[in-house]
């Protein structure tokens, strides 16, 4: 296609257009990275119980093995012992098998790769006066999201929702994954959405996998 066969002032408007979409696009993926409702682990998504996982060892089709990590985080590798993997980036996962493999002689110079093949879904769960009730994942890399996020993500509040007397209910665990205590927390979601809280307030109230958000009616 030979530009000059165009009269000038088309070829300004295709470029204008193709700037401004590039632009769109440039600015919905910054958005979506530096949005400050959103808490991301900086380092990378973290391997947790319940991913599954395939472990290539390249050049050793039988020791690429699929397994889902247990609930102590833990996988079996071919041809060595179990590995608690939780915690790891996947690079830092392949690094420890890579390492294993050597030290207990089953390869000299190994060259393993990890991949994630299905994330374990980490939920919160909604009740009461939202328009959709029930669990909301949150995307793999999300460690944590405002609640005015998750509320509008589950369809925003009901009319009849109380929105200055939200309910989270929190269950903390010890680093064995046992229960050592709930707490529940009353939010004013309705002044944290519209900047209107207090001085000296946070500016917003994290909601962590595994919370219980629980919005009640308002009294007519």
């Amino acid at each position: 296609m030979n530009p000059k066969l165009y009269p000038l002032s088309l070829r300004c408007l295709v470029t204008f257009v193709l700037a401004v979409l590039a632009c769109g696009l440039l600015w919905s993926q910054s958005k979506y990275t530096l949005d400050p409702s959103v808490r991301r682990d900086k380092t990378g998504y973290k391997l947790r119980s319940g991913d599954r996982v395939r472990i290539i060892v390249q050049g050793e089709t039988d020791a690429s093995v699929e397994a889902t990590l247990g609930n102590y985080g833990t996988v079996k590798p071919a041809y060595i012992n179990e590995l608690s993997l939780s915690g790891l980036s996947a690079e830092q996962a392949a690094a420890e098998i890579t390492k294993q493999y050597q030290k207990q002689l089953i390869y000299r110079r190994p060259f393993v790769n990890v991949v994630v093949t299905k994330y374990t879904e980490q939920v919160v769960f909604l009740s009461g006066s939202v328009n959709k009730k029930g669990p909301y994942a949150f995307p793999p890399e999300v460690e944590a999201m405002s609640v005015v996020e998750v509320i509008a993500r589950a369809g925003g509040f009901t009319e009849v929702a109380k929105k200055n007397k939200v309910y989270v209910t929190r269950t903390f665990y010890n680093s064995r994954g046992e229960s050592t205590d709930t707490k529940t927390y009353e939010v004013d979601v309705e002044a944290l959405s519209q900047g209107t809280i207090s001085s000296g307030s946070a500016k917003r109230f994290w909601i962590y996998p595994g919370d219980r958000i629980e919005v009640p009616e308002r009294l007519f």
